[in-house]
């Protein structure tokens, strides 16, 4: 349901601007001065409550979601984010990776967050990459709260564009309803939102935000990127023009490297992009939960899918990243995403030197003929 073409944007083909923005940190943070689980690598994993209840009768089931760390223990850069695991396949034999480090962010946690489902022909993913003080806790609920909306919308089964349509705002309102229940604050922090599904041959894709969505297509013996998603950034004419619509403005302060979002007159909220789930005060300026939808026939020429975060695609390109994927077959999946996050560090390493974004990666597999 509609795109934008950014102003500056990256196309597959573009090298990466080395003066781009380098974390998704909204300048409102300066305006305001397991139960029973088993190792997976170096991962503990909990089997309790899982959206796969949702799913009483499908045969072959797993789940991965993100976790939040023990209380008290603070990770170390690049480390694994904590997740939790249901049903009762490994998730590689669906040929499906997933990477969650956290990166190098002065007192923060990880606040990516993450979900994988699979349930017999029906497969479900996301990643969420949360902002603001409380960013953690918001991408935390919503990478429960969106599945769950898109799974339980009385559409899902017929119309699962509409279903999915309806679960962002939905999504939205109940994040903002649990916010004193659940002792956060979305009005300066949220996330963005990228959701897909793959069922009966059709692939469903819902985002708001930067979370980008690349597939992979063989075309005349290479594997060819094709950015699914376009990001929700001010720069965006058709994003600025509706936050102006709305009363907000779009600006770049002296000193900073992104166009921000700002309410009228005022130093806040300061997002980066125009749409997320949270960010109610962003809200009043026009940022919206309204996600771009679209439903896409699988193709014969599709190999594999990439769900990331920004900590990725800051200094990698999708060609790039698919090009790194696909030195690994899918059966070395896990491998090609391990990689491919080792790489993302290495690049803000080298760039930054001691900032490094929080990275996320999801690659689901199609085909390998």
């Amino acid at each position: 349901m509609g795109s934008c073409a950014a102003k500056g944007a990256k196309s597959q083909n573009q090298v990466v601007e080395r003066d781009r923005r380098r974390l998704s940190v909204n300048k409102a943070e300066e305006v305001q001065n397991i139960p029973k689980s088993e190792a997976i690598g170096s991962v503990a994993v909990s089997s309790e409550g899982n959206i796969l209840d949702l799913f009483p009768q499908a045969q072959r089931r797993t789940s991965v979601t993100g976790a939040a760390p023990a209380d008290g223990v603070q990770q170390k850069g690049f480390a694994d984010k904590p997740t939790r695991k249901g049903g009762d396949e490994a998730l590689v034999s669906f040929k499906v990776g997933c990477a969650c480090k956290k990166g190098l962010k002065p007192e923060s946690p990880n606040q990516d967050d993450f979900c994988i489902f699979r349930a017999d022909g029906t497969s479900i993913y996301g990643v969420f990459d949360g902002h603001g003080p409380y960013g953690h806790d918001v991408s935390s609920f919503v990478q429960e709260a969106l599945p769950r909306c898109f799974a339980q919308d009385p559409l899902f089964t017929d119309e699962p564009e509409k279903a999915l349509s309806a679960a962002f705002p939905s999504s939205h309102k109940q994040c903002t309803d649990s916010q004193s229940e659940l002792h956060y604050d979305c009005s300066l922090s949220g996330t963005t939102a990228t959701l897909a599904m793959h069922r009966d041959g059709v692939l469903y894709l819902g985002h708001v935000g930067d979370s980008r969505a690349v597939l992979a297509r063989k075309r005349g013996g290479e594997l060819k990127a094709e950015d699914l998603t376009e990001d929700h950034k001010p720069t965006c004419e058709s994003e600025r023009r509706r936050i102006q619509a709305a009363g907000g403005q779009v600006r770049r302060l002296d000193g900073d490297i992104p166009h921000r979002v700002f309410l009228s007159g005022k130093m806040y909220p300061g997002l980066a992009m125009t749409r997320s789930i949270g960010d109610t005060v962003g809200v009043t300026a026009g940022v919206t939960s309204t996600p771009d939808v679209q439903a896409l026939k699988v193709q014969k020429d599709w190999r594999f899918l990439l769900l990331c975060s920004d900590g990725i695609w800051e200094f990698i390109t999708s060609q790039e990243a698919v090009d790194i994927i696909a030195k690994y077959p899918a059966s070395d999946v896990q491998k090609a995403v391990d990689t491919l996050a080792s790489e993302a560090w290495n690049r803000w390493i080298n760039e930054e030197g001691d900032v490094v974004d929080d990275i996320t990666v999801i690659c689901a597999w199609f085909s390998e003929e």
